[in-house]
């Protein structure tokens, strides 16, 4: 049978079209092939970022939860969430009896600061006479520089005082014995009027004994006094008061205070020394040296202002005052004023501040 040629051609286009059509599917499913792969790669490229980021997210919370309020933070981690447990609180801890300590720069609770008081009799108990002593010695100079510079500022200012009283006394209380008590504070010295809170704190706790009460009260009072006096002296030979309105100054007040009634200048030693006590505790309530400046401003400038009477820093007032030439003799300045302000002085810490800290923080 002969086949014509016209046939074969047909036969023949329909094998190149059938060709055609499996190279056109070989080719779609290469490239379907060539983009799932693709997908595939960069959704994985993804999730492995999505993975790492994740990661560092958890862990920069992780680094930012700290311990907050004497609390102690614990971070879960449970489907993406964070979650945050308290696991011993402030509350709980006193529930327990257990009094909070606080970090650099933060203010203890009044039970915790009782406690820091006791604690400072004990080591000021343990303390040799010769330590006690010198350390009285230079408290009772530190608070002579600061009442010297209240006569030489806010005493030697008489227009201001004519003008303002207000003012005047204010500038009196805030520029000088606030000075003095930092410099105390922050070197360590033993200052009498402080020490009677101090270790009575010691002794109703049953810190310390009697004995070492008298001991720490009687070096200190005497350490004060001699430094004191010795300042006094000092700022005289330096003439560090020589300006007319200076030297006007110291003369006045020596003679004021050596001229108060008996029952007066207990009246104001017992309000004076209730609130130096309250700068001292607020000392012992913060560790920072700026918290301890404003824990002693505020009090002491007031008890200034206010005109109330510290056996301390009358010990050289009345001094200095007298070797400017003030009509005040040695009998006058101790019964007139050293030893009524020095009783007014020992009732403020103990019954306002040691007694009534004890009763509501040390009573068992």
């Amino acid at each position: 049978m002969k086949i014509s040629s016209d046939d074969s051609d047909d036969d023949d286009a329909v094998d190149d079209d059938d060709r055609a059509r499996r190279a056109e599917r070989n080719g779609t499913k290469t490239k379907t092939i060539k983009m799932t792969t693709i997908s595939t790669v960069s959704t994985s490229m993804s999730t492995m970022s999505m993975g790492r980021r994740g990661m560092r997210e958890t862990t920069t919370t992780r680094r930012c939860l700290r311990r907050a309020n004497g609390a102690s933070w614990t971070t879960i981690s449970s489907e993406g969430k964070l979650w945050k447990r308290r696991r011993a609180s402030g509350v709980d801890a006193a529930k327990r009896g257990v009094v909070p300590r606080a970090s650099a720069g933060d203010a203890l609770a009044p039970p915790a600061v009782f406690e820091a008081a006791c604690g400072a009799a004990e080591k000021k108990g343990a303390q040799t006479p010769t330590t006690t002593l010198t350390l009285g010695f230079s408290a009772g100079a530190l608070i002579g520089f600061g009442a010297l510079l209240m006569t030489c500022v806010g005493g030697a200012s008489p227009a201001l005082a004519s003008a303002n009283p207000g003012l005047s006394a204010f500038l009196k209380g805030a520029i000088g014995l606030p000075a003095g008590l930092t410099m105390v504070i922050l070197t360590g010295g033993e200052l009498f009027t402080g020490n009677v809170m101090v270790m009575l704190s010691g002794l109703l706790t049953g810190a310390v004994d009697a004995g070492k009460l008298a001991r720490s009260w009687a070096l200190s009072y005497v350490g004060n006094f001699a430094g004191s006096v010795f300042m006094a002296w000092m700022a005289y030979t330096a003439m560090a008061a020589a300006a007319p309105a200076a030297t006007a100054a110291a003369v006045g007040i020596a003679t004021t205070k050596a001229s108060l009634p008996f029952g007066v200048a207990v009246a104001k030693g017992v309000l004076c020394n209730w609130l130096v006590c309250l700068a001292v505790w607020g000392t012992m309530a913060t560790t920072s040296v700026a918290g301890k400046i404003l824990a002693i401003f505020w009090p002491i400038t007031t008890f200034v202002a206010l005109g109330f009477e510290h056996s301390v820093a009358n010990m050289f007032l009345i001094p200095h005052g007298m070797l400017f030439g003030a009509d005040v003799t040695f009998a006058q300045m101790m019964t007139n004023n050293i030893i009524p302000v020095t009783i007014g002085n020992v009732i403020g810490a103990a019954v306002f501040v040691a007694g009534v800290n004890w009763l509501a923080y040390g009573k068992k």
